[in-house]
């Protein structure tokens, strides 16, 4: 945009000084010639006086100084100064005492040495007058037109480059608060809440700024507010589970009251970590990390209890070696549940599954669900609130978020026994993790 004010300023800047320039030109070239022809005037008449007593040798043979060829002719047939030939106007000067300035075409100036009035009287007996011719060579008023020229195109250029530093201090500072209003709004955009916009320059632009800046801070206060409030209302949870541990002590059964406990105290840690999560962003520094075998691992052991009671087999597939990946621990461990929580949710009693993590070449790991279901409903049935069974349909968007947090991504697939695929990759830790 800067770019674009600037050529548009030179571009008219230089027309207008263009048709100045031209009407300016010609005026200089038709004044160094009337200022020669003057100087040739003046010169011719000041050797008016002397010109029939000056001595030979009085007057140089070449040009003068200031390139004024000086010739006189005196009656005698002698010739002063500069050598020429007779013109037809120095005759027609002798004769008839007719002074001429620049005929044919040419600068020269022609006078005769007795008043033209007093050879009328002096009759056809008068003595021949002596004649000064002033020669002035084309070259000397095109010098004074050529410096007079250079003179006004390096005023015009000079002109010109002034606009052009005006125009461009004043777009820049135009655009410079363009630019400043840009980045504050790709920071905010960015998920950079506190960025705040300086409101400055034109009053549009400020106004522009005011309201971005106004905006940030109601998007801020109102994502607080969610925040808060969803903790609060997963602190409730806290008390329904209390009365759960209470009912779980209670059983005679003491096996299934084990596994109820344990199976509470899973619940409550999730809970305490949903609401470290909604009262505050993730701490900088916090490393994302963990090892996608040791949590799969984890996860199948936690849900093989299930699976037994409900003739499942889990099958997971993994290496020795650790794959690490830029997920947070907790939030792995709570995709893994979501995942393997929809198969048993979504498939009948004794369908089998299959867990394969793998390493990816470029860094992070892959890793893969599948069982031996009906597959997924129709594409729009798993868009988050429209999925189908009961369910919210938030579980699969909450993997997702969590693959294209780490700089991977979810893929829905049908596994090779029909049913449905589930494959995660997950970005590499970043350096500092």
């Amino acid at each position: 945009m800067r770019a674009q004010l600037t050529t548009v300023v030179a571009a008219v800047l230089g027309a207008c000084l263009l048709a100045l320039l031209v009407p300016v030109l010609v005026l200089a070239r038709v004044d160094s010639e009337q200022r020669a022809l003057i100087s040739a005037v003046q010169r011719a008449q000041a050797l008016l006086p002397d010109a029939a007593t000056l001595p030979p040798g009085a007057l140089p043979t070449v040009p003068m100084a200031d390139g004024l060829s000086v010739t006189i002719y005196r009656p005698d047939g002698q010739v002063l100064g500069v050598p020429a030939a007779l013109a037809p106007e120095v005759l027609d000067a002798a004769r008839h005492g007719r002074a001429s300035i620049g005929l044919d075409g040419r600068a020269d100036v022609v006078l005769p040495a007795l008043p033209a009035a007093g050879l009328g009287a002096a009759g056809a007996g008068a003595p021949v007058p002596s004649v000064v011719r002033v020669a002035v060579p084309d070259d000397v008023w095109e010098r004074v037109a050529l410096r007079t020229w250079l003179l006004v195109i390096a005023l015009a250029l000079a002109l010109l480059l002034a606009g052009v530093l005006v125009a461009e201090y004043l777009a820049r500072r135009q655009v410079g608060w363009l630019d400043a209003l840009g980045s504050g709004a790709d920071r905010i955009a960015a998920g950079d809440l506190s960025a705040r916009v300086q409101p400055g320059g034109p009053p549009e632009i400020s106004r522009v700024g005011a309201a971005l800046d106004r905006l940030a801070a109601r998007v801020e206060h109102l994502i607080d507010a969610q925040r808060v409030r969803s903790a609060d209302l997963t602190h409730r949870l806290r008390t329904p589970l209390t009365a759960l541990r209470l009912g779980v002590d209670g059983l005679r059964d003491r096996s299934a009251a084990a596994r109820l406990s344990a199976d509470l105290d899973v619940l409550s840690q999730a809970v305490d970590e949903v609401i470290r999560a909604v009262r505050r962003s993730e701490e900088p520094g916090t490393p994302a990390k963990a090892d996608l075998v040791a949590v799969a691992r984890d996860r199948v052991n936690f849900w093989s209890a299930l699976a037994e009671d409900t003739a499942r087999v889990i099958s997971l597939a993994a290496p020795e070696h650790p794959v690490w990946v830029r997920v947070r621990h907790p939030d792995l461990r709570a995709a893994l549940d979501a995942l393997l929580g929809n198969v048993f949710a979504h498939t009948p009693s004794g369908i089998p599954m299959w867990l394969l993590v793998r390493a990816s070449p470029d860094g992070g790991g892959v890793l893969i669900v599948d069982d031996a279901g009906a597959g997924f409903p129709p594409a729009e049935a798993l868009w988050p609130g429209r999925s189908g069974g009961g369910s919210t349909g938030l579980g699969l968007d909450i993997v997702r978020r969590i693959a294209e947090d780490s700089g991977g991504g979810m893929l829905l697939d049908r596994s090779p026994s029909g049913g449905a695929r589930v494959e995660l990759s997950l970005g590499a830790p970043l350096a500092q993790d």
